[in-house]
């Protein structure tokens, strides 16, 4: 376990010298007549290529730099509303044919793009025929299914072949208006073209810098690219002439790599920070609670409200997420082609502990693959797999491992047990793989741990090169086939799936709810897909989020919203 140490509560003037830590343009510069927000990331952001934007801690900064069609409501105005309701965007309105497969769109007049460029209809076909080349690998092509566009397949094998050729099924009307035709009716079609995939890009740019476009982001949002030094920072300002008018509040937005969360909490009590990116380092968790100065409310208190976004109460705000936290294992290797294997360690690992120990009680324990709330989550579901080491040892027997020779490792055939658990570099994901080394080791595993940092992390899941890793999953839209779909339809390994999970039945249930239209059979259909899903095991399945972020008393508008970690276009700094 990571503890602060006592060197950690130096002054923040110590820091600046350089001694300790870099980068050295953390330390505020006097610009007080600057509205300036800042924040900090455990790792460097891997692209903002729209295109490319897959994770995270990418879409934290690129939604700010982009627009796409339509997006989630950024805050609640009024009753009866939603923070995952669509709303308008670029498109002012929009109105869907008869037959549920056409969608037309009227666009806002006067946009520009951050270069001075005029958005126009043709951006938008240009984006989504970007997305949708194969030659250009976006980490969304998976999207592309969901939104079953029509002539996609001819379109993709044309672009293969070197032609330069055009997707009817998205047409330019006029200059304002632009049209797209889906194969099928698709109930989710308008939440894909809300993902970060579909943010529209400028052509002339793109084609400027090709693939080095990410460097050179250049959207038509709130705020623009202004310096981005690779693992130090990135910085982005405001967008004078952006079509929302008053907006945004903040002048500048800064977001510093720190890969020590002691240091990033250290910053922000400081006040070198506007917010703490969550989570809350878990040695520090209970004091942060506890001091009236951050939470007036008291720890016990503030620990029973199931959702607090009210500053005047308190500077930690918190919320259940839409997201949920598993343990992967590759389904296609060894040991772990075998269904009993991944049983037994589902039962040998002690997730109620990681909750209350690692996590300090930040978690709701999953009951499958949807988070907790999310649409079609079964709230009757038995937990799956509770704590039970000697049915997992039991298990592991009945799968052929055994301790045959008294040494305490299970083995096989002659070859122990060996595995490496890979989690992303955090402290509190070092406490997580010490406490799953921990379980295993009573398992009889012999049992490696290995840490990375995020970037190259998700390029090590993604291309299957570990076969035992933490991970979690972020809603990108508020519809199952997000998770059941995504993360374990076949059609899906070598992107999403990284379990290489496959079940020609489980892919018949979900492709058949993606075209349904009424709910309840989709519901149906999806949870009967889940039941399965757990049965087959290919995660060890942990929690879903409950987080709690720390916010300065000076900001203004800092929320928790279910689909965007950080929406800074209404967020303000109140004079201090």
């Amino acid at each position: 376990m990571q503890l602060v140490k006592p060197w950690i509560r130096l002054s923040i003037a110590a820091l600046c010298t350089g001694a300790l830590i870099s980068p050295l343009s953390a330390c505020r510069p006097p610009d007080s007549h600057k509205k300036v927000y800042r924040s900090a990331f455990e790792g460097d952001v891997p692209s903002l290529d729209p295109i490319q934007i897959g994770d995270t801690q990418s879409h934290d900064v690129g939604h700010n730099i982009y627009n796409g069609l339509v997006r989630y409501r950024p805050r609640i105005t009024g009753p009866n509303q939603r923070l995952s309701d669509l709303v308008p965007d670029l498109a002012e309105s929009w109105k869907i044919s008869p037959d549920g497969k056409t969608y037309t769109f009227h666009l806002r007049k006067g946009v520009k793009f951050h270069n001075g460029d005029a958005f126009t209809a043709s951006d938008v076909k240009f984006s989504i025929e970007r997305l949708a080349d194969p030659r250009n690998a976006s980490k969304g092509m998976w999207t592309l299914d969901g939104l079953s566009l029509a002539g996609l397949e001819a379109y993709q094998k044309a672009c293969q072949a070197g032609k330069e050729v055009h997707l009817d099924s998205v047409k330019v009307i006029d200059e304002h208006t632009v049209s797209i035709t889906l194969k099928d009716v698709i109930p989710f079609a308008l939440h894909v073209l809300a993902m970060s995939y579909y943010y529209v890009v400028p052509q002339n740019e793109v084609k400027k810098w090709k693939d080095q476009f990410s460097f050179h982001a250049t959207g038509t949002g709130p705020f623009m690219l202004k310096e981005w030094k690779s693992n130090q920072k990135l910085v982005l300002v405001k967008n004078p002439n952006f079509f929302e008018e008053g907006i945004p509040k903040l002048d500048e937005l800064r977001f510093y790599i720190v890969p020590s969360e002691d240091i990033r909490l250290l910053w922000f009590e400081n006040g070198e920070l506007e917010h703490l990116e969550p989570p809350i380092p878990a040695a520090s968790f209970d004091r942060i609670l506890t001091d009236p100065h951050w939470n007036k409310l008291g720890n016990k208190a503030i620990r029973k409200i199931e959702s607090l976004n009210d500053p005047a109460q308190s500077n930690v705000i918190k919320d259940k997420e839409w997201t949920i936290q598993y343990l992967g294992m590759d389904t296609q290797s060894e040991p772990f082609k075998d269904k009993t294997v991944r049983q037994a360690f589902n039962f040998a690992v002690n997730k109620r502990k990681i909750i209350d120990v690692v996590r300090n009680g930040r978690g709701i324990p999953a009951r499958g693959v949807l988070p907790n709330g999310f649409p079609a989550f079964k709230p009757d579901r038995a937990i799956p797999y509770p704590y039970d080491l000697n049915k997992a040892k039991a298990m592991m027997a009945q799968a052929g491992w055994t301790d045959s020779n008294g040494d305490g490792i299970l083995d096989k055939n002659g070859k122990p047990l060996k595995v490496t658990f890979w989690h992303n570099q955090s402290a509190i994901y070092a406490m997580l793989g010490a406490a799953v080394q921990a379980d295993l080791r009573d398992l009889g595993v012999d049992i490696e741990v290995k840490s990375m940092e995020w970037a190259s992390y998700i390029e090590k899941i993604k291309r299957n090169e570990a076969t035992f890793f933490r991970f979690g999953w972020a809603a990108d839209y508020p519809d199952p086939d997000n998770y059941l779909w995504t993360l374990f339809n076949s059609k899906n390994i070598g992107q999403d799936n990284v379990t290489r999970y496959k079940n020609p039945t489980f892919d018949t249930l979900v492709n058949k709810a993606r075209t349904t239209v009424n709910w309840s059979e989709r519901e149906k259909l999806y949870q009967d897909a889940e039941s399965m899903l757990i049965e087959d095991a290919p995660w060890i399945f942990l929690y879903t989020n409950v987080e709690y972020k720390l916010v300065q008393p000076y900001v203004r508008g800092q929320q928790m919203h279910p689909l965007i970690r950080n929406e800074m276009s209404f967020v303000e700094i109140a004079p201090h």
